[in-house]
């Protein structure tokens, strides 16, 4: 193998890494549990209070730690995750002794990475790192998914009500971004709902053509300056005979206190297409 194709290789695995953190599933069941009392709950009434639950900032900050597995191969991750709300992700990743491995910075339409382990950098859009990552994330998905929160740029109009292991569960049969400019993308959605407080508990996202899925779990919440926000996060990412799994606990959160975004390449660090 050349050095450049193991080079790409590598600099390969260091992003789908990255992309847990923005990420035994199967087809989505239908829940048979009745829809609760219409007149004490609707479906619409059920979003309303999701949204008016969900975490509300400009700025996001925390650092993590946990572990991350891709097809069995476990791994010790830590790092820092810091939000600008709808303008830019960015996340630091670095074993627990604390030497950075890899940076991203991530806005709507350009993805920034350095790896440091191979001296590389990557520039490009979503639609590379998708194909590189067989999945159909936008900057807003990752924004949702990192947060806890749903997709407030996709449809509603389909959504069911149920009632499942004690919590609401809204479900989507086809669910697609508002943008016409997307249509082309869409998915089996099920919204695990805390029955109370309307958090969203776990979100789970199926594609049947190509028996994909990406599902999503905030075991706890605890309150930050306000704000009800996840502390323990789980992502499993799944396709035909590969599985990566992500076990995080988010700590030293903080809300609308912004802190540096900053990337830069160093000098001599060679770009990677892909």
């Amino acid at each position: 193998m050349s050095a450049h194709l193991m080079k790409t290789k590598n600099t390969g695995a260091v992003l789908f890494v990255v992309m847990m953190l923005l990420s035994a599933c199967g087809p989505l069941r239908d829940v048979v549990t009745p829809v609760p009392d219409p007149e004490r709950l609707s479906v619409e009434q059920t979003l309303m209070s999701m949204r008016n639950g969900e975490t509300a900032f400009d700025f996001f900050a925390t650092r993590f730690s946990g572990t991350a597995s891709l097809d069995g191969q476990m791994m010790s991750v830590s790092g820092a995750i810091r939000i600008r709300k709808d303008s830019a992700i960015y996340i630091s990743i670095a074993p627990l002794l604390g030497i950075e491995l890899a940076r991203l910075l991530i806005t709507p339409d350009t993805v920034r990475m350095i790896n440091r382990l191979e001296n590389t950098y990557y520039i490009g859009d979503m639609g590379v790192l998708n194909n590189l990552l067989n999945t159909h994330l936008d900057f807003y998905m990752l924004q949702a998914l990192l947060t806890g929160n749903d997709f407030g740029h996709f449809s509603t109009d389909d959504f069911r009500l149920a009632q499942d292991r004690d919590m609401l569960l809204l479900q989507s049969r086809n669910r697609r971004p508002l943008s016409a400019a997307h249509s082309h993308i869409s998915f089996q959605q099920n919204l695990w709902l805390n029955d109370e407080s309307f958090r969203v508990m776990e979100n789970l996202l199926f594609e049947p053509l190509s028996n994909r899925s990406l599902r999503a779990k905030y075991q706890n919440t605890w309150e930050v300056d306000g704000q009800t926000v996840p502390r323990d996060v789980t992502l499993v990412f799944t396709e035909p005979g590969s599985r990566a799994d992500l076990n995080i606990r988010y700590s030293r959160t903080t809300i609308d206190q912004p802190q540096p975004l900053s990337f830069s390449i160093p000098e001599g660090y060679t770009r990677i297409n892909f």
